[in-house]
């Protein structure tokens, strides 16, 4: 196996497909950190997205955006849910 560049962020966030069922956050040193970045801009201007711009496994590019939410109904519909319509 080929280790991950150092220099890039690699994130992959495995969602829940089930109730209960746990998250699960694979990455390197660099991906956590831009991750952690973008968790702590996201607290520190709320009105605004925290973006993490980081690569899959198969080293595509993607987002992650945290957003910080105030009521439940912001939080629908989670993923189990939209798979069930």
């Amino acid at each position: 196996m080929s280790e991950l560049h150092k220099e890039y962020p690699f994130i992959h966030i495995y969602a829940q497909h089930k109730v209960r069922q746990p998250v699960i956050i694979k990455a390197n040193t660099e991906g956590l950190c831009v991750l952690l970045n973008a968790i702590i801009s996201a607290i520190a201007q709320p009105e605004c997205n925290g973006i993490a711009e980081v690569f899959d496994g198969d080293a595509e590019a993607y987002e992650v955006i945290v957003k910080v939410v105030n009521t439940h109904d912001e939080l629908s519909p989670v993923p189990y849910q939209i798979a069930k319509q």
